[in-house]
Order: C-alpha cells, then sequence, then structure tokens
C-alpha cells in the first residue's frame, strides 16, 4: 500500500463485528492486554485464577475436572492475578467472558472479591455476575491428601455441567 502496513483501526474492528463475532474481539483484546497473565485454551468456558502459575498437577487436575464435566479436553483458561489490581482483573475477566470461575487459592479469591466488589466465600461455590464460582483456599495442597481431593471434586461438581457427561 502507499502509507505501508498498517494497523487495525477501532472501525476495522467494528467492521470485524459485523461480520464475526463481536464476543470473538473482546476475547482477543483480552488476550493481547494480558497476555502475561494468560495461559491455556484461548476460548475456553471456565478460568481458573490463582496467585501464581499452577503446577501442573493441578493444571492437568483442573483439566480433567472441566472435561469430566462436560467442557472438553484442555476445558481451561489459566489466569493469574500476580500485577493486576481490581479494575485490570475485572477488564480481563469480562473480556475473556467464562462460563465460570475458579479461584485456587486464598489470595485468588480475594482478587475476585476486589475485581466484582463483592464477598465470595473460601472455599465454597457461589456466583457473580451471572457466573458460578468456586473457591479454593489451596487447590494445589487438596491435591495431597486423597480425602481432601474428593472434597475438592464435590465442590468443582457444583459447577454447570455441559452435556452428557460420564
Amino acid at each position: 500500500s502507499l502509507y505501508g502496513e498498517q494497523t487495525p483501526t477501532a472501525r476495522d474492528r467494528v467492521k470485524k463485528s459485523a461480520n464475526g463475532n463481536m464476543y470473538e474481539i473482546a476475547l482477543d483484546e483480552a488476550w493481547e492486554l494480558f497476555s502475561a497473565q494468560l495461559d491455556g485454551a484461548h476460548s475456553a468456558l471456565v478460568c481458573v485464577v490463582s496467585t501464581h502459575s499452577l503446577d501442573e498437577r493441578s493444571r492437568t487436575a483442573l483439566n480433567k475436572s472441566a472435561e469430566a464435566l462436560g467442557y472438553g479436553k484442555e476445558g481451561c483458561t489459566f489466569a493469574t492475578v500476580e500485577d493486576l489490581d481490581g479494575p485490570a482483573l475485572f477488564l480481563m475477566l469480562e473480556g475473556l467472558d467464562p462460563l465460570c470461575l475458579v479461584a485456587t487459592d486464598q489470595t485468588a479469591a480475594a482478587a475476585l472479591q476486589s475485581a466484582y466488589r463483592r464477598d465470595i466465600p473460601l472455599n465454597e461455590a457461589g456466583r457473580v455476575l451471572g457466573r458460578t464460582v468456586v473457591t479454593f483456599t489451596s487447590f494445589s495442597k487438596m491435591l495431597d491428601d486423597g480425602q481432601d481431593k474428593q472434597i475438592a471434586w464435590a465442590l468443582l461438581k457444583r459447577l454447570p455441567r455441559l452435556g452428557a457427561t460420564s
């Protein structure tokens, strides 16, 4: 082109939404803005929020739980709250627009409370802006004990089921 390569403008994005899904634009922008805090599936229905990146064992357990609930293999987007204030976390999560949220530790649950400006009890299931939210004091530590694993799974089963599950 005469002016060289140009970056997409707001008008280009609006044009794209007229031809596609406007929610995809918010999703793509959230991934672009918060790429340092996001990992996992790009458009998952389960967003797992943690203080720091989760260990592989926890990620695998959460992905398998999501799959068992009908969300498909690799059904989780993983988000860290590190370096995010409440409004930034809110912007990121609303851009991702998951069906449900899982806070894997006490600090992540407190960050959700700050982002959504409401009480979200620990180690329980609740709702925020129409989403089911499940919180843990420490999901990773619960995997160390057989009984705690069962408690964690019972809490995760409070998330909505999709389709036929086993």
